[in-house]
């Protein structure tokens, strides 16, 4: 299985720890090859002509603040090329915020910062949270969320700071974590696994 990873840090010299973490994370946990790639190259051509090569997509967190209209424009392609995904899909924190604006909600400032490990409440009966408890503890980092849940997707998961922490498009494999499942540790497994979770539902 072969995944494609898509950095959305708009710094990615500062963010290679973070990306190559990530990285990892999804080969140990969804038994898969990586290949990343920079979001400035994430188009609607690369997806209508390249993503056949790949079984999935994660899309990473992001430093960017999307409620700023001049980081927003920063992305605008690779917006409009989320919109065209056909494969399963992973957008993590600012992935998860990109697949939001794809679907036509907006990226809103919480007026506070959210970090560390936090409790999430799994909501919904999904086999993306397969073999875990109602109430996980996962690594926040955001300061921003997806305002409403996008027409057409059903919500997953909330906390007692962020209402979306989970979303899917029902009937395909298309999911929206605001939370960082890739940083985790022997006493917060949760997060890997959900990554183990996303890979078993792309070899479905």
């Amino acid at each position: 299985m072969k995944i494609l990873v898509l950095d959305d840090y708009m710094d990615h010299a500062k963010y290679a720890p973070s990306m190559q973490n990530l990285c990892a994370q999804i080969e140990k946990n969804c038994l898969a090859e990586t290949e990343s790639m920079i979001h400035e190259d994430f188009d609607l051509l690369f997806v209508r002509s390249k993503t056949r090569e790949f079984d999935a997509i994660i899309m990473s967190g992001s430093e960017a603040l999307y409620s700023k209209p001049e980081d927003k424009a920063k992305f605008s392609k690779a917006i409009e090329a989320t919109k065209e995904v056909q494969l399963p899909l992973l957008g993590i924190c600012g992935g998860h915020q990109l697949i939001g604006m794809a679907y036509g909600e907006q990226v809103v400032n919480m007026g506070k910062s959210i970090k560390g490990y936090r409790d999430v409440e799994i909501i919904a009966d999904d086999p993306f949270f397969d073999d875990l408890p109602r109430v996980i503890s996962v690594t926040e980092s955001h300061q921003e969320m997806v305002e409403h849940v996008p027409t057409g997707f059903e919500l997953l998961a909330n906390s007692e700071d962020t209402p979306i922490e989970a979303f899917r498009i029902p009937h395909r494999v298309l999911y929206g974590v605001q939370f960082h499942p890739e940083r985790n540790d022997n006493e917060h497994p949760a997060g890997a696994t959900v990554l183990r979770n996303f890979g078993r539902l792309v070899k479905r």
